[in-house]
């Protein structure tokens, strides 16, 4: 049998979009109306199209993360496709019969598409072995569906598989992905590196999917040379003639190991481009950290993910951080700050979740991610939830799906009736009618490199000459909302580039 090795991904392309109108979609073709209520969610997708219109929206396409940190770690030759696998796909690459394994990375959104070229595999081509990886893998079909899984770093558990030497140095890899944006009728697109430089999280959070994999173990394989070296080949690489590029820690706990990363920033602050730094971290790992040594170099800290989850009862990563003030210091020094929290715990009532949401506003994010709380297969959240009796007999797709409640709440109703409106009403309440731009413009005018200093200065004189421009009379005396639309369509079309924040990319 041959040894040579096919990396595949299995998502809906529907995911990987922030366009709610466009991701429900992609739910209602799969054919589970059986698992929620049909009518109300046709209604609810043909009023959030009419409501859409120019609202600023994003996309992306981050290929095949997995495939490439796993190929790039094994000796056996090996092919990598960047593109959501389909069984049409599968036959034209086994025609060639070159291939003895297919390693298919399977979120959740794409598990149809995995059962049906795992069961496509197994009977044209019995000699081929199936392997399950990433989210997908923990589902309790895969274990009749795949010949092996994989877990942790993956790429142990896959040399073991085809025989190779399992405690080998693992390599720092870095995938290109793809943006696409709009707003106001203008679509901007980009490119920057996904990085992975450590592995696991120390926190364990009970509903987390790096909790299912590495449960508590936190892991840093590289140093602080190789990471500088990575992004500077990815710069080279992907966008050689930008003089400012993005990185995205593809990674749950990014910055964690403080000590490596002082050394990092330390070595890169003199790069010939500035390179802007993209992080999913925790709010104590932040305050380890000088504004200074993040903020001044050619390498700064642009964005940083901060998961606050719930204030009403905290996790232990945010216990005993002033999150307000931490929120303060990290935008006055010119990072943005994106808040992550999720609705639906045991805790949440209809009662108190207004008053959530006044705490998480008061934190004076940039941005917020709100989320329903999902089961994801092999977390101790989901194996608590099944063994009592509380998750729903769904398909895969549902159980970790945007709006979608697939356990049962002691008030939230199960499926996209309650919580799909909640969650609107929650990301109403939050921009308050703000222009979806205009606190990152906030933060952007605050920092201190010299990089950017000539681009803020302008950017900010053609601010001053707007509003100085303006009649308050023709506007009731309050020129705050025509200028920060000015502002926002200012910033999007002169400094803007890239918003991969919206999706904290974890490789595994």
């Amino acid at each position: 049998m041959s040894k040579e090795i096919l990396f595949t991904f299995a998502q809906d392309p529907s995911y990987t979009t922030t366009n709610l109108a466009e991701k429900l979609d992609g739910i209602r073709k799969k054919g589970f109306e059986q698992y929620y209520d049909t009518k109300f969610l046709n209604d609810f997708i043909e009023a959030r199209r009419k409501q859409d219109g120019d609202n600023f929206s994003f996309s992306w396409n981050s290929r095949n993360p997995a495939g490439e940190w796993m190929s790039k770690n094994v000796k056996a030759a090996s092919k990598v496709v960047d593109e959501p696998i389909n069984v049409e796909r599968i036959q034209a690459e086994l025609e060639k019969d070159r291939f003895g394994y297919i390693v298919v990375a399977t979120h959740l959104s794409g598990y149809s598409d995995f059962r049906n070229v795992a069961k496509y595999i197994h009977k044209a081509h019995p000699n081929v072995k199936v392997i399950a990886s990433s989210a997908g893998s923990f589902v309790d079909e895969t274990a009749q569906l795949a010949d092996f899984t994989l877990r942790g770093d993956q790429v142990h558990d896959l040399r073991e598989i085809i025989g190779e030497t399992t405690n080998d140095p693992l390599k720092i890899v870095t995938v290109r992905s793809d943006t696409k944006t709009q707003f106001h009728g203008v679509t901007k697109k980009g490119s920057y590196a996904l990085l992975v430089s450590s592995l696991g999280c120390m926190y364990g959070c009970d509903y987390c999917v790096s909790t299912a994999q590495f449960g508590t173990d936190f892991k840093n394989p590289f140093s602080a040379q190789q990471i500088k070296d990575a992004i500077i080949s990815a710069h080279d690489t992907i966008a050689p003639d930008s003089k400012i590029f993005t990185v995205s820690l593809a990674e749950p706990q990014g910055l964690g190991n403080v000590r490596l990363w002082k050394e990092v920033f330390k070595l890169c602050r003199d790069m010939p481009f500035q390179c802007e730094l993209v992080s999913t971290t925790s709010s104590k790992v932040m305050e380890r950290y000088d504004l200074d040594e993040l903020t001044l170099g050619a390498l700064r800290l642009g964005t940083v993910n901060i998961g606050v989850e719930s204030l009403l009862q905290g996790y232990k990563k945010n216990e005993a951080v002033d999150l307000m003030a931490l929120n303060t210091r990290l935008r006055e020094a010119g990072v943005n700050v994106v808040s992550t929290f999720i609705i639906g715990f045991d805790w949440h009532t209809k009662a108190n979740i207004g008053n959530e949401i006044r705490l998480l506003k008061d934190l004076g994010s940039s941005g917020y991610i709100a989320a329903n709380l999902e089961m994801k297969p092999g977390t101790p959240l989901y194996k608590a939830f099944k063994n009592s009796g509380r998750l729903l007999d769904v398909p895969p797709e549902l159980l970790s799906f945007y709006g979608y409640q697939a356990y049962k709440h002691p008030e939230f109703a199960t499926g996209f009736n309650d919580i799909l409106p909640l969650l609107e009403e929650v990301g109403t309440e939050l921009s308050a009618g703000n222009q979806a731009l205009s606190p990152y413009l906030s933060v952007f005018l605050k920092r201190r490199n010299a990089g950017e200093a000539q681009q803020r200065r302008v950017i900010q004189g053609m601010i001053d000459d707007f509003a100085s421009g303006i009649d308050p009379a023709a506007y009731e005396g309050d020129i705050t909302k025509i200028v920060d639309q000015f502002s926002a369509d200012l910033y999007y079309n002169l400094a803007f580039r890239h918003m991969d924040l919206f999706h904290p990319f974890v490789i595994i």
